[in-house]
């Protein structure tokens, strides 16, 4: 649990989490790989405004940065899990951004309001567990949703989910 302003936090549902999936390999091949979901912690909080002080109460420690907790990425921290299980599962697109890394955007409700566009952005590399099965390691890097005066983020290309985890796979053996 986690206390911000006065009122306690649980971030359970960002625990990491695992997931398998059948992804296509050259030759028209395919197979089942093990995807591990971690999450930073701006699925819930968010970089200081210019100018803007930080509350003792609402600070989140990112390495050496202070960001400010952020009740509204909270909320909306919640589908971050079931926005990527729909996207796998589609086998849908992402749009990979100028960092290297990429992003998904879903259409989320957000209690009576208007649908909103909620952006997630990931990044994915292999990894070989010491006596553990091999896995593709996927970090949710932030989540949050659209905001007026801010642009939405540039992208330079767009490729399957599948077909991103499938060449992650096939790298480096």
């Amino acid at each position: 649990m986690l206390t911000f302003g006065g009122a306690q936090y649980s971030i359970a549902h960002l625990a990491p989490c695992q997931r398998r999936v059948k992804v296509p390999l050259q030759g028209g091949h395919a197979k089942a790989v093990l995807l591990e979901f971690h999450f930073s912690n701006h699925c819930y909080s968010r970089g200081p405004a210019s100018g803007e002080v930080i509350p003792a109460n609402m600070s989140v420690m990112d390495g050496v940065r202070e960001r400010i907790f952020d009740a509204r990425r909270y909320d909306l921290s919640h589908l971050v899990m079931e926005c990527i299980d729909e996207l796998l599962a589609r086998g849908g697109d992402v749009s990979w951004s100028r960092h290297n890394n990429f992003f998904q955007v879903d259409l989320v409700q957000e209690g009576d309001n208007e649908p909103v566009r909620f952006y997630i952005f990931m990044s994915a590399r292999k990894e070989r567990p010491d006596n553990a099965e091999k896995r593709i390691r996927v970090q949710v890097e932030s989540a949050y949703p659209e905001l007026p005066n801010v642009p939405s983020p540039d992208f330079v290309r767009v490729e399957g989910i599948l077909n991103v985890f499938g060449r992650l796979w096939a790298a480096g053996r």
